[in-house]
């Protein structure tokens, strides 16, 4: 059935499978999270690596105020105590001593520390003896013996993406995890998709004339066991209405050959002797069966409207006043009919659909009416009710929906109407569902009780 609908559709592009999509779009969440968390290691990695060179800095500042404060001279010459370079500037702004990368050049910084707290640090682009370069630069005052000073401390800033280790390390992690997060996604979607699968297998093995076949319904409750359920529901109905169809064209072919084989064998019979046949007697009876044929086209033709058309016209009508006149152009039947009609039970409907609906009921019930049959209108919690009724032998509870199938007639119906088609109620409850309503058959306690119930108008 698949191919068959994929030769119906045409060729069709090539897509991504849902498998490959959610795949790719977990894939890709998942390398939008490693990015994320590249960037804050790195972030935090650089962070951590600047508070260490600035304590660095300040720790070598440190030691070369604590040789000023006890030596009486300021020494020409410093050592690098760790750090790139480091620098004693007078109140003047002359350098007075200097490390060796840095001897003979004027000061590194010119910012100066307020005098309290004392110190203060900057990252200072261009320095004498770093040309092209940026330096973690501190300063801090110190109070000698020999005078009020200001060392400056430089060290060069930590790399803005940390070692290539770090990096190395984070793009292998990331590889390792993107990859378990496709391969994890590939198969559990894989595997959640596998009954989905099995449903088109079992899809595949249905055909227009089989429809027995249902999709295997997995055992946990999520959508996909809804779905199952769905499809094996639309299959049941599919195969209900092929039944069903099968069913009405074997009645429809069986109803409309009898008459017509009655009336060929009456002919052949007449043909063997024609001096002795009563022509005119025999033209009555076939007739007779020409009309219950065009009785019976009549009514399949009425079905099959209101099979392909849902959507009369609906106008506003009162009932009460549909019934009234339809009692009143009735020819008089076998028996009376009772009207207990209330005005102003105003419905959205066909006018001619439910004037046939009302004709057949009524014929229905003065046929099985034992003396008398009932018609009432009335209003009842916001629909309207029709309500045709007989006091005849009634229709017993188990056969009260079997005559609402489409060529089934009762014995008793047989009887008193050979010339019936079996469509007259099939046809009764199709106008009802066309108009949003309901066509039962209801107890009255003797007889039947046809009950008509379609939406009241606001």
């Amino acid at each position: 059935m698949t191919m068959a609908l994929t030769s119906m559709a045409g060729p069709l592009k090539p897509e991504w499978s849902i498998r490959a999509r959610l795949t790719a779009w977990a894939t890709l969440v998942a390398m939008a999270l490693c990015a994320l968390t590249a960037w804050f290691v790195l972030d935090s990695n650089y962070k951590s690596e600047m508070s260490e060179r600035f304590r660095q800095v300040y720790a070598a500042a440190l030691r070369v105020s604590h040789q000023l404060v006890h030596q009486r001279a300021v020494p020409p010459a410093l050592e690098d105590e760790g750090v790139s370079a480091m620098q004693v500037i007078d109140p003047t702004g002359k350098v007075v001593s200097a490390s060796s990368q840095v001897q003979g050049q004027p000061r590194m910084a010119t910012f100066v520390p307020p005098q309290r707290p004392g110190a203060m640090d900057r990252v200072v682009c261009d320095v004498p003896g770093f040309p092209s370069q940026c330096m973690i630069i501190a300063a801090m005052w110190v109070y000698a013996p020999s005078g009020d000073f200001i060392v400056y401390g430089a060290l060069p800033p930590p790399a803005r993406y940390g070692s290539a280790t770090l990096v190395a390390m984070l793009v292998a992690a990331s590889v390792i995890w993107l990859s378990l997060v496709a391969w994890g996604t590939y198969h559990i979607v894989g595997r959640a998709l596998r009954p989905v699968e099995a449903m088109t297998a079992e899809l595949d093995e249905i055909t227009a004339t089989d429809l027995a076949h249902r999709v295997p319904v997995p055992a946990h409750h999520d959508e996909i066991r809804f779905l199952a359920k769905t499809v094996n529901y639309t299959l049941q109905l599919l195969e209900r209405a092929l039944q069903q169809e099968r069913r009405f064209t074997s009645d429809a072919s069986h109803d409309l050959r009898a008459p017509m084989a009655a009336a060929r064998l009456r002919l052949e019979e007449a043909l063997t002797d024609p001096g002795t046949v009563d022509w005119p007697g025999m033209a009555k009876e076939l007739l007779s069966d020409v009309e219950r044929q065009q009785a019976i086209a009549d009514d399949i033709l009425a079905l099959a409207r209101l099979d392909a058309d849902r959507s009369p016209q609906h106008e506003r009508n009162d009932l009460a006043e549909l019934a009234r006149t339809e009692l009143q152009h009735r020819p008089p039947g076998r028996v009376p009919i009772h009207a207990d009609l209330e005005s102003g039970v105003f419905v959205a409907c066909d006018r001619q659909l439910i004037c046939r609906l009302l004709t057949n009921l009524l014929d229905n019930a003065q046929r099985h009416a034992a003396t008398a049959a009932t018609v009432a209108v009335r209003a009842e919690d916001g629909t309207g009710v029709l309500a045709v009724a007989d006091d005849g032998a009634g229709i017993a509870p188990e056969h009260r929906e079997l005559v609402f199938e489409r060529f089934v007639r009762l014995p008793e119906s047989r009887a008193r109407d050979p010339k019936g088609t079996g469509l007259g109620l099939p046809i009764c409850r199709e106008i009802a569902h066309a108009h949003q309503g309901t066509l039962t058959i209801e107890d009255p306690g003797q007889g039947t009780c046809f009950v008509l119930r379609v939406p009241l108008l606001n």
